[in-house]
This record gives structure tokens, sequence and C-alpha cells, in this order.
């Protein structure tokens, strides 16, 4: 068995050249080029990565780079100082992007093949350079933050055979169970697709795009390490075009996270006839990824600590409407208070879920405890309770279906514009025309929409939960005339971390862990991204719940005597984040003598700056900085360290009434529209600020609003 890692910053020259590909004209003597402007592909992070240049006969005079699937805030940031690069070298030879793998090998080899196209190179064969039989290992950065991902591939006559996990990089130990089913997805579906189509150019899994890539990445790594050529084994992958039609359904739901799980459990099992759509590989969303919603009074759980968790919903209605400065939809919010319990003992005596009997607090000042956790009926995971419910409800009538890997794409509707039902479209290209009475859209929110998360909340965010919420559902119901409700409510925010979590195996978890405590400690200067003065400590409880305020990232400075302080005499205080946690045996006090090396490794990968002075560090950030001095400190160099907040999802919408009918903009229900979930939670809270913090309330409103939601569709066509 042959093993070989790939590099953080640079996969093997192998993947992105052709046999004698790499040269520039310089290389290869004047009038190298025919003058022209010419494009390259590549597979880039999130998909289809582009080069153009235009040449003159001996040079490269312009190069842009494009990936509209790129992660905005990580390759697609990296897209334009790709492109220079390619320029400065005269060459698809380049060093690449730190923290930017992916799509820094896609420019590589999309600039690669433009080359190619500017020196009359005709195009390589279509019989792939072989791969020596064998089985070989490899590993690359993925989603986890303990450890890389680790695969062993087999090949025999040039025929990927077998693919295996040896290490899936699980975010932590803590969040292996949590992180499992997401990564299992990557297994039974990803793997056996490239082993069918023997291509890398199949689709990521949708909700384990990170897990998809990286995979594509160390396999490809393997073929060039092993006598292959990667750029051969790009081969497009056919998609359908079949169509199908599914008719005479009484409800649609779309998206069958926690909202829209719960909307199907309660359509069907009021006698409708259902059908649920999910883009994800798996069902759960980021449901499955939370740990636990809010519930007011469940009856068990008041019983089991002898009535002294009861709350009284007055007193909390009057509060939570305080708290939101009565921008909240009070209807709404007695709604939630008066049903969230209920929802408790609904999916507990019916379905495969069990709720600790235990109630907590969260950091509220009142004290009230009103959220709980909760696993399948074997405490064993969220996933088995939601698949097990799923499927019980599925048989409550033999026409109930639901499918994964299918993404609505639009509403269908009548001539006179009511909804009639759902268009889609599968993995592999099949498109899906769904017709029913009554759609629920359960999408989740917009975290996984650039365009709308800057629109509405000013920043595009780094995730810690699935981001296939697209905005799907707002963006329909805006058609159909629907009004917003405090779309702008602050994203839910529980973690805070390096802007560039660093991932590589090349570094040790202890140096890891002390660059992320430095981000964590409240001792130093912050900065939002403003450049204003920052108070990340939220209720005395540090930054990971008020990081969002900073904007999409917040940078701790450090001076010079703080420095060496910390070389000398250890660090002030050893913070670990709730989550992203890369463990470290670090104990306080301890000189960290190996500081300078710590920094170095965070310059590397984007998220350290250092600076000679202020006026120094608004140059490099690009940024005024609204400060006077950093600790006192006005001469002497300064070391910035660039976080951010790591969120679940947005928390703003549509406009609902009580029976969750989509409300339009003059203020008529839609009465076969139903907007549940993360998609309507703006009625229960108040524009730019954080939701209440109560605890669970996302999860809460999710579980309870789709109980009622499909309730009343089922009710309605009932008769």
């Amino acid at each position: 068995m042959k093993t070989k890692r790939i590099l953080p910053f640079v996969l093997a020259a192998a993947m992105l050249l052709s046999a004698c590909g790499g040269n520039s004209a310089a290389q290869s003597g004047e009038g190298a080029y025919t003058a022209g402007t010419y494009t390259g592909e590549g597979q880039g992070y999130g998909g289809t990565v582009t080069v153009t240049i235009t040449t003159d006969a001996n040079s490269i005079l312009e190069v842009t780079a494009e990936g509209a699937d790129e992660t905005p805030t990580v390759g697609g940031a990296a897209l334009e100082e790709l492109a220079a690069q390619v320029k400065e070298a005269q060459s698809a030879e380049i060093d690449g992007v730190a923290g930017a793998t992916l799509t820094s090998n896609g420019v590589k080899a999309a600039a690669q093949a433009a080359i190619d196209a500017a020196m009359g190179k005709e195009a390589e064969s279509s019989e792939k350079a072989a791969v020596a039989d064998g089985t070989y290992t490899a590993k690359a950065p993925s989603y986890g933050v303990m450890g890389e991902m680790e695969l062993s591939v087999t090949f025999a006559d040039n025929q990927i055979t077998d693919i295996t996990t040896i290490n899936a990089g699980s975010a932590t130990q803590a969040d292996e169970d949590e992180y499992s089913p997401i990564y299992a997805t990557v297994e039974e579906n990803l793997y056996p697709r490239i082993i069918e189509s023997q291509s890398l150019a199949v689709d990521a899994i949708s909700g384990a795009t990170v897990s998809s890539n990286a995979a594509k990445a160390i396999i490809a790594e393997i073929i060039d390490a092993n006598g292959g050529d990667s750029s051969q084994w790009y081969t497009p992958v056919e998609k359908s075009t079949e169509e199908v039609t599914l008719e005479g359904y009484d409800v649609i739901v779309v998206g069958l996270g926690s909202s829209g799980m719960a909307s199907y459990l309660s359509a069907a099992e009021n006698g409708a006839t259902v059908f649920g759509i999910e883009t994800a590989a798996k069902i759960g969303g980021n449901g499955t990824n939370t740990a636990g919603p809010l519930g007011v009074n469940p009856a068990k759980q008041v019983a089991a600590n002898g009535g002294e968790n009861f709350v009284d919903p007055d007193e909390l209605l009057a509060a939570w409407m305080e708290y939101t400065d009565g921008d909240a939809k009070e209807e709404l919010v007695k709604l939630f208070i008066d049903e969230s319990g209920e929802t408790f003992g609904w999916l507990e005596d019916n379905y495969d879920f069990s709720f600790l009997d235990s109630m907590m607090a969260f950091y509220d000042s009142h004290g009230w405890k009103l959220w709980t956790m909760y696993y399948d009926s074997t405490m064993t995971s969220k996933d088995l309770a939601y698949v097990n419910s799923m499927e019980k409800a599925k048989g409550y009538n033999e026409k109930n279906d639901y499918m994964t890997e299918l993404t609505a794409t639009n509403l269908l509707l009548d001539d006179a514009g009511k909804v009639i039902g759902v268009q889609a479209e599968y993995y592999d290209g099949t498109i899906y025309k769904i017709y029913g009475d009554s759609v629920i859209l359960a999408t989740g929110g917009y975290i996984g929409n650039a365009e709308m998360t800057t629109e509405y909340t000013g920043y595009v965010w780094k995730t810690k939960g699935m981001t296939q919420c697209d905005g799907f559902a707002i963006q329909e119901g805006l058609k159909l005339g629907g009004a917003l409700y405090n779309e702008d409510v602050a994203v839910e925010d529980h973690i805070a971390q390096l802007d560039t979590i660093i991932r590589s195996d090349d570094y040790s978890n202890d140096d890891k862990s002390i660059l992320t405590s430095l981000v964590l400690d409240l001792n130093y200067q912050m900065i939002d991204s403003n450049g204003d003065s920052f108070d990340g400590n939220y209720n005395g409880l540090g930054i990971a719940f008020n990081a969002w305020e900073a904007g999409s990232n917040y940078y701790v400075l450090i001076n010079e005597e703080e420095y060496n302080a910390i070389k000398t005499e250890g660090l002030i205080s050893f913070n670990q984040p709730m989550f992203f946690n890369q463990g470290g045996t670090y104990e306080e006090g301890t000189p960290v003598e190996n500081l300078d090396d710590i920094i170095a490794m965070g310059e590397e990968f984007n998220t350290v700056v250092v600076a000679d002075s202020l006026e120094d560090l608004e140059s490099k950030l690009g940024m005024t900085i609204n400060l006077e001095d950093v600790h006192g400190q006005t001469e002497g160099k300064i070391y910035c360290i660039k976080g951010a907040a790591y969120v679940y999802s947005t928390c703003g919408g549509l406009d609902v009434d009580t029976n969750m009918n989509l409300l339009k903009t003059d203020g008529t229900a839609i009465d076969n529209v139903y907007v549940v979930g993360n998609d309507s939670l703006g009625v229960l809270n108040e524009s730019n600020k954080a939701y209440v913090t109560y605890g669970g309330c996302a999860q809460g409103w999710a579980l309870t609003s789709g109980r009622l939601a499909g309730a009343n569709a089922a009710a309605k066509y009932a008769a």
C-alpha cells in the first residue's frame, strides 16, 4: 500500500498540466501564442471554474477567473488573486491561495487549458493515461477540524474499483455523531457514482459539498501520483432528459428539515396524501445539527420536575414583546407559546422522538427553563428520529412518498395564478412535476444564498450548518405577491472561530488551538468589520453569541508588548470554542515559545496579518481603523487575528397568519400556501436584532409551525 497526502496549498502538478503543458511563451520561444482570447475550464470547489486569457504572440496580457458556485468568502474571494498569479507567472504553474485549495486547483487546470489553446495544441487523446493497478491512500483537509479526510482507492485495469474511508475527518469527537450521518451520504451516493461513471465530474452531494469535493481532490491526487492524469477523469456525466409527472396529492412539502418533517407528519396523520421534497441527500437539515427546541410547559417535563419549570405564559408573552420592542407579531408569539409544549408530547406519543425530562434555561435574565434536547426513542441520534418518524407517516397512505436529492425549482401555477404544484429536478437531471392542492414551504431560510444574505443582513456568512437553504421559499413567495416580515433578523450565531479554520494535518492541533484561543480572547482589543472598537463579550459568556454584531468578521489586535508576554509568560486564558474545537493540550501560564511559528501559520492561511503600525494595518486590511492606539501602544508591531461568526441559519422571512398561510402585501392570505420554520421566523422576532434568547426558538418554531401547518393543510381538503 502506498500513501501520499495532498499539500494544503498546491495539488500535484500532474493533475494540472498536460504532457508538455506548463510552458509559457518565454519557455518555448517567441511567437509561441496565436494572439487572441482563449477560455479553459476546470473543476473548482463548488463546480466549474472558467479562466479566460488574452495573449499577443509572446505573452499573456490579461487573465480573468470566474466560478459562480465557489464559496464567496473562500474560493470566490480567491479568484481575482489566482488570475493575477497566472498573469504574473505567465503560466499555470502558480502557488494558489491558502485555504482555497480546490478552487486553486480548478483555476490552474482551466488556465492550462486556455494556454494550451493559445499555443495551438490539439486536444488530448480520449484514452486515459494508465493508473498502475493497486490500492493507494491519500488525504486532504475537509469539513473536520481534528484531522484530514483520508481515503483508500483501488485501481484495476485503469478503473476505480473501490473507494473506502479511512478517516472522515469528523469535526470533533463531540461532533462525530452529528457529522457522521452527513458524511454517510457521501459514502452512500458519491463513491458509487464515481465508480459507475469512472468520472470525477459527478456532482457533489447536496448537504455534504465540502466532503464531496475533498474526496474528489484526494482521488485526483492518487491518479496523478500513480501514472495517471486526473484532468482526463472529468468526463461529463450525462444528465437525464426524462420528465415525470406525479398528480393527486393533497399536500406537497418543500424541504424536509425540522419544519418540513413536522409538516409531513402532521398532514399525513390527518388524512392528507403527502409528497415531500428535499434537496440534501438526507432528511433533517439543520434541525439535526442543533441541540434542541423551545417548548413552553410541556406536560411530561413539567410533571417530571414537580412543576418547578412551569413558566407563566402571560409573563413570557410580555417579556417576549418587550424584547422585540413590539416588532414581533403578538398573535403568532402567543400561538407559539400556547402550542410549543404540545409539540413535545405529539412527537413523543406518536413518533420516534424522545425529549429529556429536564428543561434548561438559556442565557436569559429570567432564568426560565424553556428548552431541552431530544433524540430518537433509543436515545441514539436525531437522524434516526427523523427517518423513523417519516417512514411511519409515509405508511399512513400508500400514495405518500418523499424524495431526497430532489431540488424544487419553481412553483407551478394555473392560468389564474393559483399554486397547483411544484416543479423539481432530481440529481440525475430528471424533471419532476408534482401536482397538489396545497404547498408547504419549509426550505430553512436563505443562509446558502450569498446575494440574499448580503441584501437582507449585509454580509456573506461563514456557516456551521448545511447550506442547501438557498431562499427558495422566500423567492417564490415574493413572486406570489407575498410580504416579507423582519427579513433582516440577525443570523443564528452560536459559534466564533478563525476566519479560515486551519484544517491541515501539516500543523499540530496544539498550535491550531492556541491561535483559535487568541481569536476568542477578550483580554485584547477587538474591532468590527467597520474598524470600530468591538466588545465581544455577550453577557459575560464570550464572543460566540454576539460575533454577528461585528459583521462578517471581527479582528483581535495584539500589541508588541502583549505579544512578547505570550511568548515568555503564556496565554492569559486558554479559550476553546463550543464547536469546531481542535483540542490541544496547552496549559495556561505555559510560555508559547513557538508563537512566531503559530503566527506564520495563520499568515499562510490569510487569517493573521502582521503590521508595523495602525496605518500599516489599515492598508493591509483595506479599512479605516477608528482607534488612536492598541491598548496604549502607538508605535510597534500589531498582530491582527481575523475571526468570524459561524452561523446556522437566517431568521427572517415571509409574513404568515395564525394558520401559517402566506400573507400578501395587501394583508390577504394565500389559502393553499403555507410558510414554516426559518422561512417565517421573522414573525417572532425584531428587525436587525438577535432572535429571542430563551433557547431553542428556531428549532421550536420549526417543529410547532410545521405541526400546525400540516394539520391546517390537511383539514382544508379533508372533505
